[in-house]
């Protein structure tokens, strides 16, 4: 079961290399931005257990299946199924719309 809110997963670069810094560093603000939306998505819907694919997910953000597969870790191959409690409502407030 996942942890909300959701947090990226990602693997950092601790070489000198700059180039794969950078590289690094481009793949952990996509991971962030995946991770933010779907907490998005999950604050603003009041369904207790609530499902997304992923590929729903690269559709909204405009990014590949993979990007979105690689940056949420408590998922399965195709998506995640979440179950809401209200303690995890409380942990998502800060991501409600108004």
């Amino acid at each position: 079961m996942a942890i909300l809110p959701l947090v990226p997963h990602v693997k950092r670069y601790r070489g000198g290399k700059r180039d794969l810094q950078l590289k690094s560093a481009d793949a952990i603000a996509l991971a962030r931005r995946v991770a933010n939306h779907v907490n998005r998505l999950i604050a603003n819907d009041p369904r207790e257990l609530q499902q997304y694919f992923f590929a729903n997910i690269a559709h909204d953000l405009g990014f590949k299946v993979e990007v979105v597969r690689s940056a949420i870790s408590d998922g399965g191959y195709n998506g995640i199924t979440i179950h809401v409690s209200p303690e995890d409502r409380i942990a998502l407030a800060r991501y409600k719309s108004e």
